[in-house]
């Protein structure tokens, strides 16, 4: 008898879950640097640990609940957490309780250790402890020697750093050029971390006077151990042209409206970009304007003051929802960048355009008129595969379909986290390629942007793809289409493979297999009584331009582009058409700016049009 009860004391306890051990984690960041950099002010600004053990900055739980508690002196900052131990986890520190464009510049990965601890950090690893450090003065004369006013001979002109580390002293700290590349330099090992000097380079000119840089003072703030402080004289690279301009952007808005997830009378809509700090602290540069000709048509012009000529400019638009249900986070998804910035390339000139887009790039042909299907497939052999994944998939973890596409989510009424669970992939034949079929319901679209995550059965942590801000970060793909809100069904997507790189550019799609919106598309407008020809809309354009015509009878329709010395730029149409109304959306992005003509055949009919492309 005892035996047996020892027998079943020894079978309950090896039967009974193993509980994840907890362990008190307190985190603590420096924000000194950052101080002392401008990007961070105590007295105002707080700082908030999102991360993977509480939802990043989504809610819930509230993201007032991630904010750290400051020291008495504000400069360290700190919040306890409680965390499984042996765990893996990502986070990051950010300035404020939104994704404002002020977050650590890269995810930090944790493993929680097995006892309580304390962990340090300097925000963005920017340590200053006051000790004394290198600093390397490096100073670009190019610019002045290209002008003539610094001399190499036959007397050469001195360069010199003044500042606030050596009393302004214009002969102290001397600047010297050992191998000719026209970069000054000098390295001095007296300045202590920890604070911002001011400074100014300088020259002996060529009237036989010194040349001060501009105010204001420049600044550097000292780190510890070598600093490089490298600048061009003035700030200005002769390389490069300084132009003012005007840059416009252009979203239509009329799919969101269609799928009733955005009120243009309540919701705001904004473009944010590093031009306005990605945020809209500057209404004017960052609030779109309706057009009131075009209700569902946003736009916004935004000056540009001696901005660099051919520079790559990033943006995304953002929808500043009133009622904040199930869709937090407005900022678009691109699908034509896999969810990474849209950019443009600054011109220097007044009337200068971006692509006229779609939020998203979801097309009116995208939209679903009864629900659809989809089913995905993925080859995660190499999760198994301890080689290529740290901490290898096992039979027993589930994989999940994970949409980074908020618009998506707020229609299929799921929570818009990494942790979602809503559509399972299983492997019934242990060939480890794992299938599941989505069904979309509508209001709906058809276009899937993702990445998959597994859920680890042993301790119930997640493995997954790497992510990022930049282009392809995710997956793109669409269900194959025969025309305008016509979807293919059954139908499956190309077979996808676990990827441990963060971009995903080998797996993503440009338009559904067999529809490609932006070419000709049939308007539901009845058969038209005469043939006609319209005015391209926008006209001056850059670099897409709607041209619509009609034929009353089945004709072969041949639209063709041509420049001003008669010669053919671009087929459009050239095909049998039935009777009805189209409209072709043509980019001209591989054209120069300048006078284009469009001339339509069909039949006995032949009409020409004036357009005009503005880069």
């Amino acid at each position: 008898m005892k035996k047996l009860g020892l027998l079943v004391l020894l079978t309950a306890f090896f039967v009974t879950p193993i509980l994840a051990q907890k362990v008190q984690i307190t985190f603590k960041v420096n924000m000194k640097v950052q101080t002392l950099l401008g990007k961070f002010d105590p007295a105002k600004d707080v700082v908030s640990i999102p991360g993977s053990f509480h939802n990043w900055l989504n809610e819930p739980p509230a993201n007032t609940t991630k904010i750290l508690t400051a020291d008495a002196n504000k400069e360290w900052y700190s919040k306890t957490l409680e965390l499984d131990a042996g765990k893996e986890y990502f986070f990051k520190f950010n300035i404020g309780t939104g994704w404002d464009g002020k977050d650590e510049s890269t995810d930090r990965k944790y493993v929680a250790p097995a006892t309580n601890k304390t962990e340090e950090f300097w925000y963005n690893d920017q340590v200053a402890t006051g000790v004394k450090s290198v600093v390397e003065f490096r100073a670009n004369m190019k610019l002045p020697l290209k002008q003539g006013d610094l001399l190499k001979v036959p007397l050469p002109g001195k360069v010199f750093v003044a500042g606030d580390f050596n009393g302004w002293s214009t002969t102290l700290t001397e600047l010297t050029d050992a191998d000719g590349d026209s970069i000054y330099t000098a390295t001095i090992d007296t300045i202590k971390s920890a604070i911002k000097i001011n400074y100014k380079f300088l020259y002996g000119n060529k009237a036989n006077g010194t040349t001060w840089e501009g105010d204001p003072n420049k600044t550097a703030v000292i780190l510890d151990g070598t600093n490089k402080v490298e600048r061009f004289f003035n700030d200005v690279n002769p390389n490069v042209q300084l132009k003012d301009g005007t840059v416009s952007f252009y979203v239509d808005m009329s799919v969101l409206e269609q799928l009733k997830v955005y009120n243009p009378a309540v919701d705001g809509l904004q473009v944010r970009g590093g031009f306005n700090g990605w945020s809209d602290s500057d209404k004017d540069r960052s609030v779109m304007i309706q057009d009131f000709l075009l209700p569902t048509f946003w736009f916004l012009p935004v000056g540009f003051v001696k901005y660099e000529v051919n520079s790559i400019n990033s943006y995304k638009f953002f929808v500043a929802k009133k009622d904040t249900a199930g869709w937090t986070d407005g900022w678009e998804r691109p699908l034509s960048t896999g969810g990474g910035n849209r950019e443009f390339t600054y011109r220097g000139i007044g009337n200068q355009e971006t692509p006229k887009v779609f939020y998203d790039d979801v097309y009116p042909g995208y939209v679903l008129t009864a629900p659809v299907s989809i089913r995905f497939r993925v080859d995660m052999r190499d999760a198994f595969d301890p080689t290529k994944e740290g901490t290898p998939m096992k039979a027993a973890d589930k994989l999940y379909w994970i949409s980074e596409q908020p618009l998506f989510t707020k229609l299929m009424g799921w929570r818009d986290t990494d942790d979602q669970t809503n559509f399972e992939l299983t492997d019934p034949d242990g060939d480890r390629i794992y299938e599941g079929t989505l069904t979309v319901k509508t209001p709906g679209f058809n276009a899937f942007e993702y990445r998959y995550r597994f859920l680890r059965a042993a301790d119930k942590s997640w493995g997954e793809e790497p992510s990022s801000f930049g282009k392809n970060a995710y997956r793109v793909r669409f269900i194959a289409m025969t025309g305008k809100n016509k979807f293919v069904q059954p139908y499956t997507a190309p077979l996808d493979k676990w990827t441990p790189k963060a971009d995903k550019s080998d797996q993503v799609e440009t338009f559904p297999t067999g529809y490609n919106p932006t070419n000709i598309q049939e308007l539901e407008t009845g058969i038209p009584t005469k043939f006609s020809l319209d005015q391209n809309y926008p006209n001056p354009f850059n670099p897409t331009t709607k041209i619509k015509f009609a034929i009353p009878a089945d004709e072969n329709v041949s639209l063709k582009v041509f420049n001003v010395l008669g010669q053919e730029v671009a087929t459009l149409v050239n095909k049998q058409l039935k009777a009805g109304s189209y409209s072709f959306d043509w980019n001209a992005s591989n054209l120069s700016s300048g006078v284009y003509f469009y001339r339509i055949e069909a039949g006995s009919f032949n009409q020409t049009r004036k357009m005009l492309l503005l880069k």
